[in-house]
């Protein structure tokens, strides 16, 4: 920030960071009720800079929201099997539309993301939390996803590891799903149509669904 002492600017972001909800953002928010994500965002962040005595403009406050989205090192690594998944589904002749919940980042952030990662070519479409206005289960996140592809919900297949955020609300829009659970024991129960330990097999799941129809 051109003008402002390293000094003022270092107290901002550490404000920034400790305001922000730790872990991964968008759990700590419930998910019990439709949550708009752009005003408590603005919100935290016209806050921590009144706090610092610097003005509050739309335009910093956006610029400040892109600063926070921190991108991918170089030493970091997708998923075991991530991009083989992608690249098999757009074998069968289906779009990757990613739909992520996120606080700070948005599809632009991603795109670089993937570029980084060696993804992009892979990816159709981005859809975040921030440019939907709400956090996954609102439908709002799964019905942008679905306009951007192109088709109806029962053309659609969610691929996600939350029942709750991925897999319910999609079943409420009549969408296929496959919940995948590569860091965590198999679930009990679901209801999810299939469930997938890893990415490989969830290209499975995907290539078994089309055979069904």
């Amino acid at each position: 920030m051109p003008g402002i002492e390293p000094a003022l600017v270092e107290a901002l972001a550490d404000d920034l960071i400790e305001s922000s909800r730790p872990g991964d953002e968008a759990r700590t928010i419930s998910t019990e009720n439709p949550v708009s994500i752009n005003s408590p965002a603005e919100m935290l962040i016209a806050g921590c800079l009144g706090r610092s005595g610097l003005p509050a403009d739309l335009d910093t406050i956006r610029r400040l929201r892109r600063a926070m989205s921190i991108p991918v090192s170089d030493r970091m690594k997708p998923l075991p099997g991530a991009i083989e998944l992608l690249a098999d589904i757009h074998g069968l002749g289906i779009r990757n539309v990613i739909a992520s919940n996120t606080y700070w980042r948005d599809a632009d952030s991603y795109w670089e993301d993937f570029r980084l990662l060696g993804m992009a070519e892979h990816v159709d479409g981005i859809i975040t939390s921030v440019d939907a206005g709400h956090l996954k289960p609102h439908p709002a996140v799964f019905e942008m996803a679905m306009s951007w592809a192109g088709v109806p919900p029962e053309r659609c297949v969610v691929i996600g590891n939350r029942e709750e955020n991925d897999i319910e609300p999609a079943l409420r829009l009549g969408m296929w799903t496959i919940l995948v659970h590569p860091d965590d024991p198999k679930p009990e129960s679901t209801r999810a149509h299939a469930v997938a330990a890893d990415l490989w097999e969830c290209a499975r799941a995907v290539r078994d669904m089309l055979e069904a129809q």
